[in-house]
C-alpha cells in the first residue's frame, strides 16, 4: 500500500529515528574524546547533531541515561569481541590474545565512553549501579570460564575463580580507561602485550 503524498511510510520513519539516535550517540562520543562528561550539556550535544533540542528527549531521559545506553552498547561489542577465549576451545594463549585484542579494538573506538562512566559514576547512583552491573557481568563470565578450565586441568584449582576474575577485570578496566579514554591514546599493541602476559601468568603460569 503506497504512502500518501507528503507523509513518510512507517519504515521510513523508523529509519529516520534510528539515524537521529545514532547521530546523538556519535556526537556524544565525539565530545567525550576531548572533554569530560561533566562539561557535556544537552544544548551542546544537539548543536553538534543539527537536530532540535526536544529531539534528544525522544530517545533519552537525560545525559546520564544516554551514558548508560552507551555502556550497554559497549558491553555488547566487548562480549562479541571476547568470544575466542570465553566461548571456544582454541589453544588458550592464542584465544586469549584474540579476545584481548578484540576488546582493545573496541576501546580504541569507544574508550571515551568508559572514561565518562568512570568519571560520572561517583556522582550518580543509577550510573554507579550500571557500572557495577557491567563489571559484575564480566566477573561472572570470566569466573565461569576459569571454573570450566579448572575442571579440565588447565588452571590451578586452588585459584578462587571470582576473586581472580574481579582482580583481572579491574586491572583491565584501569589500563583501558587510562590508555584509550582520550584522543592521545597509548599503543594498542603494547597494552595487548601487557594484558596478555598478566592473564597468561595469572591463569596458566606461562612465561
Amino acid at each position: 500500500m503506497r504512502a500518501e503524498r507528503g507523509t513518510k511510510s512507517p519504515r521510513h520513519r523508523h529509519a529516520s529515528a534510528d539515524d537521529a539516535k545514532a547521530s546523538i550517540v556519535d556526537a556524544a562520543v565525539d565530545f567525550l574524546w576531548d572533554q569530560p562528561f561533566r562539561e557535556l550539556t544537552t544544548g551542546e550535544l544537539m548543536r553538534r547533531t543539527g537536530l532540535s533540542r526536544p529531539a534528544f528527549y525522544q530517545y533519552f531521559r537525560n545525559l546520564h541515561d544516554l551514558i548508560r545506553t552507551l555502556l550497554i552498547d559497549l558491553q555488547v561489542e566487548m562480549v562479541t569481541a571476547s568470544g575466542p577465549w570465553l566461548t571456544s576451545d582454541e589453544e588458550r594463549s592464542s584465544a586469549l590474545e584474540a579476545s584481548l585484542a578484540g576488546v582493545i579494538e573496541v576501546c580504541v573506538r569507544r574508550g571515551p565512553v568508559l572514561r565518562a562512566v568512570v568519571e560520572a559514576a561517583p556522582m550518580d547512583l543509577a550510573l554507579e549501579k550500571a557500572w557495577d552491573e557491567f563489571m559484575q557481568r564480566w566477573d561472572g563470565a570470566v569466573a565461569s570460564r576459569i571454573v570450566a578450565e579448572q575442571q579440565q586441568g588447565l588452571i590451578d584449582p586452588e585459584l578462587d575463580p571470582l576473586e581472580i576474575a574481579h582482580a583481572l577485570n579491574r586491572l583491565d578496566a584501569a589500563l583501558l580507561v587510562n590508555g584509550f579514554g582520550r584522543r592521545d591514546q597509548d599503543d594498542p599493541k603494547a597494552i595487548l602485550r601487557t594484558l596478555h602476559l598478566i592473564w597468561m601468568r595469572t591463569l596458566y603460569h606461562a612465561s
